[in-house]
């Protein structure tokens, strides 16, 4: 595992311990501490190369589409728990999703003689961090609503399966990058919860790699976009 990725992991675990710490002495107080629950679609996960101009011994005429390599992506699922710190103005938010998704990769290149489909099961663990900057809190002071911006974990598991002549490949366990979304609660129960939703977007770094995505090559890396309900406590 890398050096950001265990950076990232202790950070996380400070965090939570910190929080789960001072748990009843916040929730009798102002609630500096919130805890959410959330579920709903996705879409993405492996980001393949669609550039193929930079594939070795694939031919595109100008005037011919070449799908020499063609992926697609079916609607996934995704749920995890969320704490959120407050801070003086703004939250800092941390949690541990769930993602699945399956992808379709195609390949039909008579030039290297590659000629089949392979079948990806994606599972994914995702590990966020963000600073979430809170806006209309005087117009809409239990309403939430947030702009995240931050950081994101993730920790691959892949199953494949293939017919026909495909290329080798290799996977990536861990990857990482860069994530913003928005959230909110327009809804608000009498007991002090909430039912609000999110909308989350994420590029980060390669997971897959085979003949046509390569890691030299600039398209391919993960990516995702996920939305759904939230419930916070």
């Amino acid at each position: 595992m890398k050096k950001t990725a265990i950076t990232f992991i202790l950070g996380l675990s400070f965090i939570i311990i910190n929080s789960c710490s001072t748990t009843e002495q916040t929730t009798k107080t102002d609630r500096k501490l919130k805890f959410s629950f959330q579920g709903g679609a996705n879409i993405g996960g492996i980001t393949e190369n669609r550039d193929m101009t930079v594939v070795p011994n694939v031919k595109v005429p100008p005037e011919v589409i070449v799908d020499a390599f063609t992926g697609a992506t079916r609607t996934g699922f995704n749920a995890g728990m969320h704490i959120n710190k407050v801070l003086k103005r703004n939250q800092i938010e941390a949690g541990i999703d769930y993602m699945y998704n399956h992808q379709t990769f195609t390949y039909n290149d008579a030039e290297n003689m590659y000629n089949g489909v392979r079948e990806l099961n994606v599972s994914q663990v995702l590990f966020p961090l963000t600073y979430n900057f809170v806006f209309f809190r005087n117009q809409f002071p239990h309403t939430d609503i947030q702009l995240k911006v931050g950081y994101l974990g993730q920790l691959n598991f892949i199953s494949t399966s293939g017919t026909g002549v495909l290329p080798e490949y290799s996977s990536n366990a861990w990857s990482n990058g860069l994530t913003f979304g928005i959230s909110a609660f327009p809804f608000q129960f009498d007991n002090g919860s909430k039912l609000g939703f999110y909308f989350d977007m994420y590029r980060g770094s390669q997971i897959y790699e085979d003949y046509y995505n390569q890691s030299t090559f600039a398209m391919p890396g993960s990516s995702f976009m996920k939305f759904g309900i939230k419930y916070q406590l």
